[in-house]
C-alpha cells in the first residue's frame, strides 16, 4: 500500500516537472537567470537531462587527511568503548545502585535510538526522489559557487560544522543535495526525534545520515556522555562533516532566534582540549521566496499544536507538489577557522592535568562560544536575500485596507532603497519594470493576496489547515496576517538597529534629544527586543553609533551640538520604522497591562500563574481589545511566540520574577519595576486608556469592568 502511495507522488511529480521543463525551454528570461551574480542554479540541468543516471553515478569525494574509514557500527562501537561514556556508565551505577549490565544496556539502547546508518544505496534513492520533488516545488535553487569551493578546499584538511539557518523542514534535505550534487562528502545531521517515528522516512533519513536527538537531556548525564561521545568521534576522526542548527529550532516567523550553545559545546570541546588542531565552522544563510510551512506556522503561533509528523500525513500532503514556491537561495558564507578565531582568547594548556574525557570548559571558552554563537546567527542574517515580496510585505503590513499596485510599486522602490542603504543583498530583476515584478509576486502568493478589479492589491481570505478546526473568525483572520508578517519578518533584522534610534526620535515630545538620552532610550528598547532579535551581549554602544551615523548620513536624521533636532528629523523614514515595529511594542504594552492587572493572593502578593497561563490570557486579553476596536488592528499580537518573548524580556529586566513549585516554573510581576517599563513603554507608542479588566481561563472569557 506504501509502495502504491510513493509511485503516485512520484507521477504527480513527473506530470508537473514535465510542465515546468516546457515553461523553461519556452521562456528565454528563465534560462538565462541560471547564472545571477555569485549564485548558480542546480536545478536546470536535471530539468534537462533526469534523474536516472545523476544519481548512478560514479562520485569523487574529498575526505579529511586523517579519516580512518569506519562503518556506522564501528562508529557506535567506539562510542561505547570510549573512556567518557564507560566513566559514565561507572558513575550511574554508583548513583542508581543498578548492576552494570544494567546501565551498559540502557547507554547503548540510547545510542541505537540516536546512531545514523549512512549508507551509500539509501543515499542515491533518497536522491532520486529528493530531486523528483524539488523540480516540482521549485523553479531555481540557487548556490554560490565560491562559497562551494572554500568547502571543497577545506575537506581534506579540516574537519567542517556545518551551522545552516533553520526556517524550514526543507533546510536539511536541501543541504544534503548541495552536497550530492557538488561531489561532497555527505554530512550527517543533528535531528530531531519527531521524524523517527515516521514509519520509512524515518529509516530512510536515518540511512541519508540523520542522527536522533531529543530537545533536552536535562540532568540526564549519561544521555549527555553517548551523545557528546558521538559528536566528538566524528569531529576527531573527520569521518562526515557535521550540520546542526545554532538556533535549536525552526523558527516560525521567519525571524532568527537567540543561539543555543548546548551542540556547539560539544563540537568545540575537541579543539580546547587540543584532541585536534583546528575546526572550520561554516555559516549557510538559506532563503526562500516562499515557505512551504507557511500557514502551518501561522496557526501554531496562535496556538494551534502542529500535527503530528507521519508517514501518512506526509502522503496526504502531496497535492502540495502542485503549488509553485518560487526560488530557493543557498549561501555559504566565510569559513571560520577556530583557532584563529579563539587567538589570543582562550589557554587550552589549562585543561592538561584534568581526564579530557570528563566535560568541563573554563569560563573564556565558554565566553567564547557564546560570542560564536551570535558571530554566526549575524552572519546568517547578512547574507539572507531579500525578494521583491519581502518588501512587499512590508509596505501591506502597514496598508491593510488595501493600496493599488501603482502605489505599492512606488512604495515597495522606497522600501528597497532603505534595505540597499542599511547593505542588504535583494533579488530584483535588473530587466523588469517593478510593476511586472510585482504581479509576478502577487501571483506567487495568490494564497494570500490578490488584486480585483480596481487594481487594488488586497489580503484574500485563507482557509485554515485542515487539522485546526479553527471556525473563529478572528482567529482565521489572525492567520491570515500572520502568513503576510513571516515574509515581513525575514527583513526586520535589517531595519532593527536603526529603527530603535527613529521610534525614540519620532516619539519625542521635546524639540531636541540628547545623544545621552537617545542612547538610553534605545538600550530600553534593545532589552525589551532582546528576546524577538538578535542582539550581541557587549555591543549596544558599537550598534547605536553605527546606526545613528547611517541615518544622519543616508535618512534625514540632523544633528546639532551633539543633540537630534526633532522637528528636522521626523520624515517618512522614521514614521515608516515606528508603524513597522508598532505591534511588537503594543503586544509588549498588553502583555504588562495584564500582568499588572493580576489580583493578589491572599498574602498580598501578586498571584502566582505559569507561564503557559499568562500567555494564553494575555492572548484572550488582545483577542477582546481587538474585537472592541480599543487597540489598532494589528493581529499579529494574537500570536504566541510574541508573548512569550515578551515575557522573557521582562523577566531578565527584573519586571517579572519566576518561582518554583513542585517542579513547575510560575511567574509574577515585579510590580514596582513592571509599572517602570510600562510607562517607559508607552512613551513610544500611542496605547488606549483600558478599564479593570478580569479573566476567567477556564470558560476562556474576558469580562471588563468598564465599557470599552
Amino acid at each position: 500500500m506504501r509502495l502504491q502511495k510513493l509511485i503516485k507522488i512520484l507521477t504527480s511529480v513527473k506530470k508537473i516537472q514535465f510542465k515546468y521543463k516546457h515553461t523553461l525551454a519556452d521562456d528565454p528570461k528563465l534560462v538565462s537567470a541560471r547564472q545571477k551574480d555569485m549564485f548558480e542554479d542546480i536545478l536546470e540541468e536535471r530539468r534537462l537531462n533526469g534523474e536516472f543516471r545523476y544519481c548512478l553515478r560514479a562520485r569523487d569525494e574529498p575526505a579529511f587527511k586523517l579519516n580512518k574509514r569506519r562503518t556506522p557500527s564501528q562508529i557506535k562501537e567506539h562510542v561505547m568503548n570510549s573512556d567518557r561514556v564507560q566513566y559514565a556508565i561507572e558513575q550511574a551505577c554508583i548513583e542508581t545502585k543498578l548492576p552494570r549490565s544494567e546501565v551498559m544496556a540502557e547507554a547503548s539502547a540510547i545510542l541505537d535510538e540516536m546512531a545514523h546508518n549512512q549508507n551509500m544505496g539509501a543515499i542515491r534513492s533518497f536522491a532520486f526522489v529528493l530531486v523528483k520533488i524539488f523540480k516540482a516545488l521549485y523553479q531555481r535553487i540557487y548556490v554560490n559557487v565560491d562559497g562551494i569551493q572554500k568547502v571543497r578546499g577545506m575537506v581534506k584538511e579540516y574537519p567542517i560544522l556545518l551551522m545552516p539557518s533553520h526556517r524550514s523542514y526543507m533546510d536539511f534535505l536541501l543541504m544534503s543535495y548541495v552536497f550530492y550534487h557538488y561531489d561532497l562528502p555527505l554530512p550527517v545531521i543533528a535531528a530531531a526525534m519527531d521524524f523517527l517515528g515516521m514509519k520509512f522516512v524515518g529509516w530512510l533519513l536515518r540511512n541519508s545520515g540523520a542522527f536522533y536527538i531529543r530537545r533536552s537531556f536535562g540532568d540526564d548525564h549519561l544521555y549527555w556522555a553517548v551523545f557528546t561521545e558521538y559528536v566528538q568521534t566524528h569531529i576527531c576522526n573527520g569521518d562526515s562533516p557535521i550540520e546542526f542548527y545554532v538556533e535549536g529550532t525552526r523558527s516560525r516567523t521567519s525571524k532568527s532566534y537567540t543561539p543555543k550553545f548546548g551542540m556547539l559545546s560539544a563540537a568545540l570541546e575537541p579543539y580546547f582540549k587540543s584532541h585536534i588542531p583546528d575546526v572550520m565552522v561554516v555559516p549557510v544563510s538559506i532563503s526562500y521566496d516562499r515557505i512551504l510551512e507557511e500557514s502551518l506556522y501561522a496557526y501554531e503561533l496562535l496556538g494551534v499544536p502542529k500535527p503530528k509528523e507521519s508517514t501518512s500525513g506526509l502522503f496526504k500532503a502531496r497535492k502540495i507538489l502542485e503549488d509553485d514556491f518560487g526560488n530557493v537561495h543557498i549561501y555559504f558564507g566565510e569559513p571560520i577557522s577556530i583557532r584563529k578565531y579563539s587567538e589570543g582568547l582562550v589557554d587550552r594548556s589549562l585543561h592538561n592535568l584534568a581526564p579530557r574525557y570528563i566535560a568541563s570548559l573554563t569560563n573564556q571558552e565558554q565566553d567564547l562560544i557564546k560570542k560564536l554563537g551570535h558571530h554566526m546567527v549575524l552572519t546568517h542574517q547578512k547574507h539572507m536575500v531579500v525578494s521583491p515580496w519581502n518588501m512587499m510585505a512590508a509596505v501591506l503590513m502597514q496598508c491593510q485596507e488595501g493600496i493599488s499596485v501603482r502605489q505599492l510599486a512606488k512604495e515597495v522602490e522606497w522600501v528597497k532603497r532603505q534595505a540597499s542603504n542599511m547593505g542588504a543583498y535583494i533579488d530584483w530583476p535588473a530587466s523588469e519594470t517593478a510593476e511586472s515584478v510585482l504581479r509576478a509576486n502577487i501571483k506567487l502568493h495568490s494564497n494570500i493576496v490578490r488584486v480585483n478589479t480596481d487594481d487594488v492589491v488586497e489580503l484574500v481570505s485563507v482557509a485554515p489547515p485542515a487539522h485546526t478546526k479553527a471556525t473563529d473568525a478572528m482567529m482565521i483572520t489572525a492567520g491570515q496576517h500572520l502568513m503576510l508578517s513571516l515574509y515581513r519578518n525575514h527583513i526586520l533584522h535589517v531595519f532593527v538597529r536603526p529603527a530603535m534610534i527613529a521610534i525614540s526620535v519620532n516619539s519625542c515630545t521635546s524639540e531636541r534629544l540628547s545623544i545621552d538620552d537617545l542612547f538610553t532610550k534605545y538600550c530600553f528598547l534593545e532589552q525589551l527586543l532582546s528576546k524577538d532579535f538578535v542582539f550581541v551581549p557587549g555591543s549596544s554602544r558599537i550598534d547605536f553609533d553605527l546606526s545613528l551615523r547611517t541615518l544622519t548620513h543616508t535618512s534625514g536624521i540632523v544633528m546639532e551640538l551633539d543633540e537630534v533636532v526633532i522637528g528636522q528629523s521626523v520624515n517618512k523614514l522614521t514614521t515608516f520604522y515606528s508603524q513597522m515595529f508598532e505591534p511588537f511594542l503594543l503586544g509588549y504594552w498588553i502583555l504588562c497591562q495584564y500582568l499588572l492587572s493580576n489580583h493578589p493572593n491572599v498574602a498580598g502578593k501578586p498571584l502566582a500563574k505559569t507561564q503557559k497561563t499568562v500567555v494564553k490570557e494575555t492572548q484572550m486579553l488582545t483577542a477582546r481589545l481587538l474585537q472592541e476596536g480599543v487597540i489598532k488592528q494589528h493581529y499579529e499580537i494574537l500570536s504566541l511566540d510574541m508573548m512569550n518573548n515578551g515575557l522573557q524580556a521582562l523577566f531578565h529586566m527584573g519586571a517579572v520574577i519566576k518561582e518554583r513549585r513542585d517542579g513547575v516554573v510560575y511567574m509574577y510581576p515585579n510590580t514596582r519595576q513592571l509599572s517602570n517599563v510600562t510607562e517607559n513603554l508607552a512613551k513610544f507608542i500611542d496605547v488606549p486608556r483600558l478599564p479593570a479588566v478580569s479573566i476567567n481561563i477556564h470558560s476562556k472569557t474576558v469580562t471588563v469592568n468598564a465599557k470599552l
